[in-house]
This record gives structure tokens, sequence and C-alpha cells, in this order.
């Protein structure tokens, strides 16, 4: 249990005893992002560090003559400095975005990185003889801005956040779930976590199985994190209850209520589901796929064209196959083709699969799904949020693996969409690829994407991505 799940879950003089589903301001105001907040920190912080540079300089250079490579080496002293700062601010958690929102841990944190990374550029100015080339009142002089500059902006920023999640805004929605109990009260929820986590709805539910039934409420409403309070004898039943909500990216904490164990720190909880991706991980794998996404766009550009015409030429129909897909968190979303299939032949279910000599692929579409270049309309779906570059393929609504409905043929099948489905995925890249026929073959893709969401990193969707780029030259499983 994290530190600002200790300060959240303490509890609060002000309860509340309206227990009816509510509905606050969780829909109303604008969620934010706290890595984007952490990254334009970093960013702000960097060029207030160079540009409090700039001023002592170009205030030396017009006043004074100075040699222009001396001028041109302080430019480089502050851009080392910034990179200095950033990795010691980022080493002493100065960045750490579970704390980065406290007023007097960011500013402490700030001003040791600031001091350390002043103190070693003059530590190194010392061991290189190079510190006699420098005014030391110019020295001073940025150091004292740089300081100033840098905090007040900080102060600045920190107030900005506070008052906007005052107004509404928030980082984190949440479901509070009573079960044989009351649960956490909006109020309780908002005062703990300081309006970071905003709660959509609080129920009170009298068995476990409903909580089950919520599945498709939490993922349509983008529930980031699940608090079930139960009595302490209910605990292990409610923890094996949560299991059946593994399949949404919700994290979800069981709060055991009982007045022996309770005590000034703060609730006792079990953790039931963590997240596959949180904190940075969400936004690092955003921010490749859109890098990846934008620039496969614009190098596949002119074959994309290419194939738009060929496709049009070869017999009348759109040159876009549509077919809707389950996604993240369960959730159906419209998938993009090239189509390479006769029109009239097409299959939207996925109720017969593509096989092997499929007669209903055209003579253009065979081509394409040789090298997969008929996949690539679907970095668009990655732009849009429904996809990712490297993740679980996507399925058919009516798919099958044997004759079996797939949820039904491996009981860990709905743990695949914890994530976003993938443009490709480990599965993929292992050879589990084409027609789904059998069970087993579902149950071997099963494994690598089960596979692929425990063990995430970003050096992992590289190397798929890497692999996958070498199958498009030859991979004799496409067809």
């Amino acid at each position: 249990m994290t530190a600002d799940y200790l300060r959240l879950l303490q509890p609060s003089d002000r309860q509340t005893n309206n227990l009816a589903a509510q509905h606050t301001a969780a829909k109303e105001g604008r969620r934010i992002s706290l890595q984007q907040c952490i990254v334009i920190f970093v960013t702000v912080d960097v060029v207030s560090i160079i540009g409090t540079n700039l001023l002592p300089t170009l205030f030396e250079r017009a006043t004074a003559f100075r040699d222009e490579a001396i001028f041109d080496k302080k430019l480089l002293i502050a851009l080392c400095a910034a990179g200095l700062y950033s990795l010691v601010g980022i080493a002493l958690g100065a960045y750490d975005s579970r704390r980065i929102l406290e007023r007097r841990h960011s500013i402490v944190k700030m001003c040791w990185a600031l001091g350390i990374t002043f103190a070693l550029l003059t530590a190194l100015g010392a061991a290189t003889k190079t510190s006699d080339e420098y005014s030391r009142v110019w020295f001073f002089t940025w150091a004292s801005l740089a300081c100033v500059i840098v905090l007040a902006l900080r102060l600045v920023a920190l107030a900005f956040i506070r008052k906007r999640l005052q107004d509404g805004a928030f980082f984190f929605r949440a479901a509070s779930v009573g079960i044989f109990s009351d649960p956490l009260s909006p109020a309780e929820i908002a005062e703990r976590s300081e309006s970071r986590i905003r709660v959509s709805y609080t129920l009170r539910l009298r068995d476990l199985q409903q909580l089950e039934k919520l599945a498709d409420t939490i993922a349509r409403d983008e529930i980031d994190k699940i608090f079930i309070v139960t009595p302490w004898t209910d605990a292990p039943a409610a923890f094996e209850a949560a299991q059946s909500l593994r399949h949404l990216s919700a994290e979800i904490v069981i709060l055991p209520e009982d007045r022996r164990i309770a005590s000034r720190h703060g609730r006792f909880s079990l953790q039931a589901v963590n997240p596959p991706l949180d904190d940075w991980g969400l936004w690092l794998k955003r921010a490749q796929d859109l890098m990846v996404s934008t620039t496969a766009l614009l190098l596949l550009a002119p074959v994309m064209a290419a194939i738009a015409v060929a496709i049009k030429l070869e017999c009348p129909g759109p040159i876009l196959f549509r077919q809707q897909r389950v996604g993240f968190n369960g959730r159906t979303f419209e998938l993009l083709k090239f189509r390479s299939m006769v029109p009239t032949k097409a299959d939207a279910d996925a109720v017969r699969q593509t096989a092997r000599e499929d007669e209903r692929v055209t003579r253009v579409g065979r081509i394409i799904r040789r090298t997969s270049l008929d996949e690539s309309p679907q970095f668009f779906n990655v732009l849009q949020g429904a996809m990712s570059v490297v993740g679980p393929r996507p399925h058919a609504l009516k798919t099958r693996a044997g004759g079996h409905v797939l949820h039904e043929a491996a009981d860990s099948y709905f743990a695949r969409h914890r994530m976003k489905p993938g443009l490709t995925g480990l599965a993929q890249v292992n050879g589990f690829r084409g027609e789904l026929d059998t069970v087993e073959k579902l149950r071997q893709r099963l494994r690598c994407d089960i596979e692929y969401i425990d063990n995430w990193s970003t050096w992992l969707d590289l190397k798929i991505i890497l692999q996958t780029a070498l199958l498009i030259i030859h991979d004799p499983r496409a067809y």
C-alpha cells in the first residue's frame, strides 16, 4: 500500500449517509493527465535554466568585449546544466508522480536538485581548470536567477493545477462499492486524495455476484480505480469475486471493515487487481504509439495510395473494409483494413475466417495480405486511441475457435482486454497468426498475449515492432 493510499483511506470524521448511486463531477469535469503535467514541469524547468543563463550572458556580452567562443561555451554549459538538473531531479524524486503535487515536497526536492547541479558545475570547472575563463558574477547571477525563476514557476503551476482540481478537474475516475457495508463516500475519497480522484458513482451491493455485473459500466465510464468496502469475514470471498473483473484495466482495492484492525495510519487493504499499465507506462506507450504510427503513415503514404487505386481498379466496392472488433476493457470499436475480398463475399462478422487459398480473396488482396499491408490503415485506429501499435490482436465479434466461442474455449481469454489491442503482437511474431480453427491455436496465442501483458516494457514493444518489420518482407504464415 503506497503512502498516498494510506492518506486516502484514513478514517474521516465527516461520513455521508447517502448510499444511493450518485454521479459526481467526474463526468462533468475534465480529466487531466498527470504524466503530461510532469512532462510540462520538466520542460519548463529546462527552459528556465537555459533562459536564466542567457540573461546575464547577453548582458555581459553587450557591456564588455568577450570572445565569441566564450559565449558559445556558456550556452553549452547551460544545456549541460539543464540535462544534469533533470537527471538529479529524477534521482531525488522531484518528479515522482505520487508526490509531485505536494508543494513542500516539490520545492524541497527542487532546491536540492538546483543546489547539487550548480555545485557539480563548480566542481567540474575546478577539476578542468576552466573556472577562471568565466566571470564569477555571471555564474552566481545565473544560479540565483535560476533558483528564483524555477521555484516561482513551479509554485504558480501547482497553484493553477490545484485550482483546476477544486473546479472539478481530476486525474483518476473511481467507483466506490460497498458489499454488505457502506462504501467510501465521494467526499471522503476526494478529500483524502486532494481531489485527484473523482468518484463517478457509489454503490451498495447485496451479494458478491453483483460485482461481476458492473464490468460493462466500469469499462464504459473508463474507471481507473475501484474501492470495495466489505466486512472482514467476507474479505476473502470479495477478493475472489474481484477476479471476475481482471479483464478490466482498473486497479481494485479491497478494504476489510473491522474496527479491531483499524488504526490511526489508515484502513487495512488488499490489492486485488493491479492494472497492467499505470503511471509512466501509460504515457510512454501512448507517446510511442503516436510517434510510430505518425512515422509509419508518412512513410507508407505513397504505398497506401497505390494500394487504394489498385483495389478500386480491380473490382468495384469500398477501398476500406470496416469491422467491429473487441478492444480495450471489452469495448467494441471499428477496425480499418484495406479491402482484400470481393465485396459481395466479405464476412463482416468473421463467422467464416479467411483460409489459405480462400476463393473470396482478390488478386490485389493476396498481395497485400502476404505483406500485411492490408493492416496499414489500422495506424489511423492507433492515432484515434482505439488501438496500440503493439498489443493482443483484436478478434471479430463472432470469431470462434474449433466451433467454440472464444471466452468459453479459454478461461483467461478476457484478460487480454486489459491492454489496448495491437496492430501486431507477441503472438504474431512468434508465428501464431492466420486461421483460428482449433482451441489449441487460441490457447497458444492467449499464452503469448498474457506473457506480453505481464512483461510489458518499451524495449519489448520495440523488439516486436522490429520483428514485425522483418516479417513484412517474408512471412510464410501470411495469406
